[in-house]
């Protein structure tokens, strides 16, 4: 047999061979890798639905491959392989929400205690405020009575002093009360009628002096006599 002949019978063989192959679907190996990683993803905890759909198509191609029905096993295995890049797209995308979602969550729980140490610092502040204010107003207090007692003090021994009887030349236009304002008298215009009272002798109308009168200035008054005065004073008023 010649070189031409042995050509001829190996292109029939490999024309044999290839029609008695059986037809293997394309995308039957993608799609089981696909299988693999969506089973490892995790994606299933996420979407369950969806990826017990993929699954399902998955079988689906197997039960055509099965049956022999190349073409439709291969249309059921490429649409798993679409749905397979769709679920891991929504993992991702889900993955990062949460992510977000648990960014802002951490970062409002931190803006939220953040507010309530300020709200704490500012209750203590202000009770603090509120404790030096009460201890001033203590102070101020204590103070004012210690004032109020020592004004008191002053007050009764100037009244109980026995004070000498003095004498006063009236002025032109003097008054009684003017006079009785006066620091070498009494240095208080209520206290005029003392001195009305101690020279009634000499005058008759209290509204009327003379220049030249010379008149007796009591200095021996009781508290009595004092508040008497005064209240004469304000019932009769002179100027």
């Amino acid at each position: 047999m010649n070189h031409k002949s042995r050509l001829y019978l190996c292109g029939l063989l490999l024309l044999f061979v290839s029609a008695c192959a059986k037809p293997v679907p394309m995308f039957r190996d993608e799609s089981i890798l696909a299988t693999e990683r969506v089973r490892v993803s995790g994606v299933e905890t996420l979407f369950p639905l969806e990826t017990r759909d993929f699954y399902s198509t998955v079988s689906q191609g197997d039960s055509e491959l099965a049956k022999g029905a190349i073409a439709r096993a291969d249309a059921y295995y490429n649409l798993a392989i679409g749905k397979a890049g769709i679920l891991k797209k929504l993992y991702r995308e889900e993955l990062k929400r949460r992510e977000e979602a648990a960014r802002l969550e951490a970062e409002m729980k931190r803006q939220a205690e953040a507010e309530q140490e300020l709200q704490k610092q500012r209750e203590r502040e202000q009770a603090e405020a509120l404790e030096r204010e009460a201890a001033r107003l203590k102070r101020l207090e204590a103070e004012r009575a210690e004032a109020r007692r020592k004004a008191e003090r002053i007050r009764q021994e100037k009244e109980k002093e026995p004070l000498p009887v003095s004498r006063h030349t009236v002025k032109r236009g003097e008054t009684f009360p003017q006079i009785a304002a006066q620091p070498e008298v009494y240095a208080d215009s209520s206290l005029w009628p003392l001195i009305y009272k101690a020279n009634r002798d000499q005058i008759s109308n209290p509204a009327v002096l003379w220049p030249g009168q010379v008149l007796r200035i009591p200095r021996n008054c009781d508290k009595n006599e004092i508040n008497e005065a005064r209240r004469f004073s304000s019932e009769r008023s002179l100027r």
